[in-house]
């Protein structure tokens, strides 16, 4: 429901605030007739000071923000201007000036009111539900000179229909601007964390050493029976040299670091010989066809440990791809959050309610599991 706003009436307005401010300088207290008449903010900050100030001081300056125009406040309020009328025992003034609105946020709205021959520039605030100030109306939100006053021209409009809409407009545009810098940063952090992600790469030592090297080929010239030239023996030379990443057992290194084996070299040969020598003891003759100690053990090989495979380095792979998955599900749902909050933002600064937001949502969602079934 829109709520009708009337200008303000300057002929009701002015009056009784015109005729509480000679009393500045006979009492350090505001009237009681003033605080009524001032917006909640103002009405606290005359109530606090004014009882917190020494008694030699005036309370006319609390009714202006700015402390630089408040001092010449006193000096206008002393003027003639301010004379009471003799017949009417009030302060007059001629003309006022058409009164100019600008809105700020939804619940400030604003109104210039000037008197032209007064020197002073008074701004109305819009209070609702006002208890103490009588209710609903137009309440004094500072209290400026004319000549000093600063603020910006542009901000203030001839209408309130104006003033509503140019204050919708900005909303929109501000709340555009909001979106887009959230959704760049975003993307410039996402930027930052795949430059952090394949600077790893860089950083990662080669797993090939440096100073260990399998044993060279003794004539690299002649492989495979082809005979090569001396550049083409150099440049295949150059592979005989590198280590293979995957291959940790190198050849030409000892590997002390194995241990003894459980099982020595000559174990099996003397428990053969063990067993034949008990055989030979019950037949002292035996056939030549028999297998002779030297053979059988000759035979069989020498057990020797086999290299361990590098599982570390898979591990690590696994644990890296892990995290790279993490981090870039983290920043998916930290951009989906975000764009989803600039988009209630958006929608609720240009007036749609959060029942129809969610509706929308829900509707868009629905929409999306339907192109899920057709895919």
């Amino acid at each position: 429901m829109v709520q009708y706003i009337p200008p303000p009436d300057s002929r009701t307005l002015l009056p009784p605030l015109l005729a509480c401010l000679p009393t500045a300088f006979a009492s350090p207290r505001p009237p009681p007739a003033l605080l009524p008449l001032l917006s909640p903010i103002l009405r606290q900050r005359v109530q606090l000071l004014s009882t917190s100030t020494p008694s030699t001081e005036s309370w006319l300056p609390l009714l202006c923000w700015h402390t630089t125009n408040s001092e010449k406040l006193a000096s206008i309020v002393e003027s003639d201007a301010f004379e009471l009328h003799p017949v009417s025992g009030e302060i007059e003034f001629k003309d006022v000036e058409q009164a100019r609105y600008r809105r700020l946020d939804p619940e400030t709205l604003h109104a210039e009111v000037v008197p032209t021959d007064l020197s002073l520039v008074i701004t109305y605030l819009w209070c609702v539900d006002d208890e103490e100030g009588g209710g609903t109306g137009w309440r004094v939100a500072e209290l400026s000179p004319a000549d000093l006053a600063k603020d910006d021209q542009q901000m203030w409009w001839s209408s309130i229909g104006k003033a509503e809409d140019m204050a919708r407009e900005n909303t929109i545009a501000v709340a555009l601007r909001e979106a887009e810098r959230s959704e760049s940063g975003i993307v410039e952090a996402s930027e930052e964390d795949d430059d952090d992600y394949w600077a790893q790469y860089d950083s990662t030592p080669g797993r090939t050493p440096a100073n260990i090297r399998s044993p060279e080929q003794k004539n690299p010239a002649d492989v495979n029976g082809h005979p090569r030239t001396t550049s083409e023996a150099e440049y295949f030379a150059q592979y005989a040299e590198v280590q293979p990443a995957l291959d940790s057992d190198d050849s030409s290194k000892q590997h002390e670091e194995f241990g003894k084996s459980s099982l020595n070299g000559n174990v099996i040969t003397t428990a053969a010989n063990r067993q034949i020598s008990s055989n030979n003891a019950i037949l002292p003759a035996s056939s030549e066809s028999s297998p002779r100690c030297g053979d059988f053990g000759s035979q069989i090989s020498q057990p020797r440990p086999s290299s361990s495979s590098d599982g570390s380095v898979a591990v690590a792979r696994l644990e890296h791809s892990a995290a790279s998955l993490a981090q870039s599900e983290r920043a998916a749902r930290q951009h989906i959050s975000s764009t989803i909050k600039n988009l209630f933002r958006l929608a609720r600064n240009t007036g749609i309610e959060r029942l129809e937001f969610e509706r929308m949502v829900r509707t868009e969602l629905e929409t999306l599991s339907m192109i899920d079934g057709d895919d």
